[in-house]
């Protein structure tokens, strides 16, 4: 089984094109994206000491210097200098697409499980309960999409590009996919991109900015994968015992470096 992580430089124009508009306020910047991911990584090293993490980066050395606060073990820690590939992936015009292609990257031609976790995830315990899982992991259940708001964007995405919004939707903060079904990658990405090139600005609503407007859904990506994994009728494992992920509020970055300080110098 091979974890794999992303971390890198977020163009913060195109978060907010693609509907995140407090991306600013959430990720605050270059810095602070390295510092949440390194706290996150240094529980995951702590938690998981005999296993190498791959973690792909436009800045290794700002990557390194963050986790040389923590009292861990940087030698299984699989750090690449992935900038050629970062910036072919952020070209494109979706702010989550480097997700996609990361995780396709490391799937193909794959003779292992593939098990790609977020960079804003605080461990738990070791991840070797997940083991020879069969199907998919993902972090946790959230609902029926179309239980959804609809001023969200994602119900009316979903009918007009896939037909349905009658599927479930797991958050994949946590997103692993056993070996012998990697081949529906590529479905990820195909869909995504049939979600995103739907205009849904007439629906999509921000509570706290009531004039802007968005013509994509924020979490496309997640939606699409969610899609594909209903699709194929695949069989999911949550794994919120095994991560925390902290998500749900623009502050909550702030909370996985706090849950990394029992393993500060």
């Amino acid at each position: 089984m091979k974890t794999i992580s992303l971390v890198f430089d977020y163009n913060f124009k195109k978060q907010e094109d693609s509907g995140r508009v407090w991306a600013k306020t959430g990720y605050k910047n270059k810095n602070f994206i390295f510092e949440y991911s390194a706290a996150s990584f240094a529980t995951f090293i702590d938690k998981n000491p005999d296993r190498i993490h791959i973690v792909d980066t436009d800045d290794p050395d700002l990557l390194v210097d963050k986790l040389k606060k923590y009292k861990v073990n940087l030698n299984n820690l699989d750090i690449r200098d992935s900038t050629e590939l970062i910036n072919k992936w952020t070209s494109h015009h979706y702010c989550f697409w480097p997700l996609l292609k990361h995780f396709q990257h490391h799937a193909l031609n794959s003779k292992e499980s593939v098990v790609k976790l977020d960079n804003d995830l605080t461990s738990l315990k070791s991840i070797n309960s997940l083991e020879g899982f069969e199907g998919i992991l993902a972090w946790k259940f959230e609902r029926n999409v179309k239980n959804g708001r609809s001023y969200w964007g994602e119900k009316y995405v979903c009918q007009k590009a896939l037909g349905t919004d009658d599927f479930l939707q797991y958050n994949t903060g946590v997103l692993g996919v056993s070996k012998n079904h990697l081949t529906i990658v590529d479905d990820f990405l195909k869909t995504t991109e049939k979600l995103i090139n739907i205009d849904a600005s007439s629906v999509i609503r921000f509570r706290n900015d009531p004039e802007k407007r968005s013509k994509i859904y924020a979490t496309s990506d997640q939606t699409s994968v969610n899609y594909v994994f209903h699709k194929y009728n695949l069989n999911i494992k949550e794994t919120c015992d095994v991560f925390n992920h902290h998500c749900y509020a623009i502050d909550a970055k702030k909370d996985c470096i706090k849950q990394a300080e029992y393993l500060l110098r």
